[in-house]
């Protein structure tokens, strides 16, 4: 006996997402091709942009959805190019936090100057249209996080931009 995936709301609501969601993504990496950087490295940025001080490799993970291993190699990679700074705190056991150059907040500017993708493909909704989708993916974003009990809160300013719950 199979199972007729086309009768199951969730299914569909998750494939909807998905292809969207990777669709998106799609047209924001070609957006950022020209400045050198990836998706990922665009969070990072944008992240320490938002919250406006130096962050953990802990914290910074939970914004890129990266382990810690992987975030922390990010992270050098970044480093490297300039556009952040990593630094060790004043004691043997402090951890290391992230910062942005000027170089990285050059980067920043331009990357977020050319954010235009994303805004010219919920431009097809209206502003109730788009103010409805939002609310019912924060709340499909909550249930999902409560069901896999994976991740920590936001950071308060990301939150709050988000609006999603702390």
């Amino acid at each position: 006996m199979g199972i007729d995936a086309g009768s199951s709301d969730g299914i569909q609501v998750f494939s909807l997402l998905g292809t969207t969601y990777y669709a998106m993504l799609r047209a924001r990496k070609r957006e950022l091709e020209p400045l050198g950087i990836s998706i990922k490295q665009s969070s990072v940025l944008w992240g320490l942009k938002t919250v406006g001080r130096p962050m953990t490799v802990a914290e910074m993970s939970h914004i890129v959805d990266r382990d810690h291993q992987t975030t922390s190699q990010l992270l050098k990679r970044m480093e490297q190019a300039g556009l952040v700074e990593r630094r060790r705190g004043p004691h043997k056991r402090s951890p290391i936090t992230v910062a942005l150059t000027p170089r990285g907040e050059e980067i920043f500017q331009q990357a977020y100057d050319r954010y235009e993708v994303h805004d010219e493909i919920v431009s097809c909704l209206s502003p109730e249209e788009r103010d409805s989708l939002k609310l019912c993916l924060a709340k499909l974003r909550e249930k999902a996080i409560a069901r896999s009990a994976q991740y920590p809160a936001l950071p308060g300013p990301l939150a709050s931009i988000l609006g999603v719950g702390q």
